[in-house]
């Protein structure tokens, strides 16, 4: 049995859950580079898969996704010679904080681009999920199974327990009646995986981001364009030069 779910009311329908309402989430994300690459070359400069942490904070209607750098971590982009290449698919960068507030639909990014910090103000976009009674078991958690097709037309499988009645989920995802504890991009392509939970939540970790100039996403991607072009179904390439 499946039936068609609108994220823009999920807020008001888990409200009066007496369930967990906080929490840290810690997802792998692990990314098949290759999948798109169309170039023998390009393949060859890059690992196949690449692999990366973040944390997820939430509590009642506000969350805070944010990569989680690891200390001597080798990079997986550097061919070992005198150029880096870097390719970015999904998920948040270093210094990149993605802020949300279901309560108002307000959607906040803090990045930063040339050395120079910015905060994106954007609203949460609603998607219409299809919800399924498939269910599998993630973390030890009963997980209920949700589908959606992207506005670029990637397929996205969804896996969310309503042991966190919370709408919240990893990078852009949410707006279910549960957090996301899986998400599957095309069929493998991108993957996140929920891999640590516990019910203790920072609440200065949850202040919305303020460092930065403000800017719509509209004006911050031409100035991604003006800087390296447009992005390419590949993901946006950029090539520099260690000195």
């Amino acid at each position: 049995m499946e039936k068609y779910f609108l994220t823009a009311f999920v807020f008001a329908a888990i409200t009066g859950h007496a369930q967990i309402k906080q929490g840290t989430i810690t997802y792998e994300q692990k990314t098949d580079v290759h999948r798109r690459m169309q170039d023998a070359q390009m393949k060859a400069m890059v690992p196949q898969f690449q692999t990366s942490k973040s944390e997820l904070i939430f509590s009642d209607n506000i969350s805070v996704y944010k990569a989680l750098l690891e200390d001597n971590a080798p990079d997986p982009f550097n061919n070992g010679g005198g150029n880096v290449v870097m390719i970015k698919i999904g998920g948040p960068g270093e210094n990149v904080v993605l802020y949300k507030n279901y309560s108002n639909q307000k959607f906040i990014e803090q990045t930063e681009l040339a050395d120079k910090p910015y905060i994106i103000d954007d609203t949460i976009k609603a998607s219409s999920w299809k919800l399924s009674d498939e269910t599998k078991t993630v973390m030890n958690h009963p997980c209920k199974k949700a589908t959606m097709k992207t506005e670029r037309g990637s397929d996205v499988t969804a896996w969310y327990t309503e042991d966190i009645p919370s709408p919240v989920g990893p990078d852009r995802f949410g707006g279910l009646p549960g957090a996301i504890l899986l998400a599957d991009i095309n069929n493998g392509e991108m993957v996140y995986t929920a891999t640590e939970f516990n019910n203790q939540a920072d609440d200065k970790e949850l202040q919305e981001p303020s460092k930065g100039k403000h800017i719509t996403r509209t004006d911050f991607d031409k100035k991604l364009d003006e800087m390296f072009g447009p992005a390419t179904p590949d993901g946006r390439r950029i090539i520099t030069h260690d000195n």
